[in-house]
């Protein structure tokens, strides 16, 4: 080009601006098309899984044909089941009241085969508040007749929980074992966890979290903490489990000790009680005439020599203690006997009974041995004492 030519330069400039509109048409035209593209690829999919859905549909109705009963007309016979009750709107039982009519229609392949003879079957359910919302689409002939699975989306933005995963993670996190076995409280737990969207650990956590306390404290003696919620729900069986052999163990202790005779019991009942080293009440309680025989107190660990009989009969006559021959006290009340652990010794012999209390001299009984009473050397207590004295210490 010329430096001298401006039109020339005009002219380029005025096809380049002419080029530069073309190119900005082509991409408006281009992003439309992009966008019928989009728009027919969206339908294209949405065809796609119709006719994928039908295909399902078609397949499910050839296995359970595969599966019904041929009589001898070779009429196909469908299984006898029961419809669900009538659902009056009521938003705990739509989740039950759902799977019940896909239920039916799956065991009815030849009865309800197209989508309008399901939504026939549900509106044939239906009561209350429900019924009026279904009404006025059968008298409009709606397009939702026609569409089973359209219908049901409609139908739970009506009547279903619209926030289910908020109601079930609030029944998940007051769910408590109390005093249900474990496994129940497991059941339940996964019943609930099957529609929250958590992870193991959260899942594990919350599993914990209700058990019963005593379960709890078993579950710490595991050196690991388990790996998934299996593993966690074996483990608090085994444990409550364990817990609940225990308890019956006590149980049958408890039982049995109430039906098992004590050894007191045993030796109160036995020929040979006079042996018995548990004092029964009989020989508990003062002595009375009645009682025989009656327990004498004898020391049992005082060692000394025997006495002549002359120097028993010298103490005697000078009323002498016979345990260390000192004056004004008998032997049973020496100062000097060393004071052990006394036992209880029961005559057998019921003609002779006697009692001695080395504690207080007031409180002895006269009725002594019939070979005592009858010396009459022996005529004053004194003697009587210290003859007793002797016999027992010998």
């Amino acid at each position: 080009m010329a430096a001298g030519n401006p039109q020339e330069y005009l002219a380029l400039v005025a096809e380049m601006e002419n080029l530069k509109s073309k190119f900005a048409s082509l991409e408006l035209e281009n992003q439309r098309l992009l966008e019928d593209l989009q728009k027919v690829l969206v339908e294209k999919q949405q065809i796609h899984d119709e006719f994928t859905r039908r295909v399902q549909q078609l397949e499910s109705a050839i296995v359970a044909l595969q599966q019904l009963k041929v009589d001898g007309q070779g009429v196909l016979k469908e299984p006898k089941i029961s419809l669900p009750a009538k659902f009056d709107g009521s938003r705990a039982h739509f989740r039950g009241f759902i799977n019940q009519v896909r239920l039916v229609i799956q065991m009815h392949p030849t009865r309800y085969p197209t989508d309008s003879s399901q939504v026939g079957l549900v509106g044939t359910l239906l009561t209350g508040t429900t019924l009026s919302w279904f009404a006025p689409l059968l008298e409009a002939n709606s397009p939702l007749l026609n569409n089973f699975e359209e219908f049901i989306k409609e139908f739970k933005a009506c009547f279903g929980d619209t926030d289910s995963v908020r109601t079930t993670i609030n029944r998940i996190r007051t769910l408590r074992q109390g005093d249900q076995p474990t496994s129940t409280y497991a059941t339940n737990f996964r019943l609930i966890a099957s529609d929250i969207p958590w992870d193991e650990q959260a899942l594990m956590e919350q599993f914990r979290s209700g058990l019963r306390g005593d379960v709890k404290d078993l579950l710490l003696t595991f050196p690991e903490d388990p790996k998934s919620l299996t593993e966690a729900i074996s483990r608090a069986i085994r444990c409550d489990n364990r817990l609940f052999e225990r308890r019956s163990e006590r149980q049958q202790q408890q039982t049995r000790s109430r039906f098992t005779p004590t050894y007191a019991s045993v030796t109160a009942q036995s020929p040979r009680q006079q042996y018995s080293p548990v004092p029964t009440p009989r020989q508990a309680r003062s002595p009375t005439p009645m009682d025989s025989p009656t327990p004498m107190e004898i020391d049992m660990t005082r060692r000394r020599g025997p006495l002549s009989d002359e120097e028993k009969q010298r103490r005697r006559a000078n009323q002498l203690c016979l345990y260390c021959g000192g004056p004004g006290h008998i032997a049973i009340h020496c100062p000097h006997k060393p004071r052990r652990q006394v036992h209880h010794i029961n005559y057998d012999n019921r003609n002779e009974s006697s009692i001695i209390d080395n504690r207080n001299e007031s409180s002895i009984v006269e009725t002594v041995p019939t070979s005592v009473s009858s010396n009459p050397t022996l005529s004053n207590k004194f003697e009587v004492l210290s003859q007793l004295e002797e016999e027992s210490n010998e």
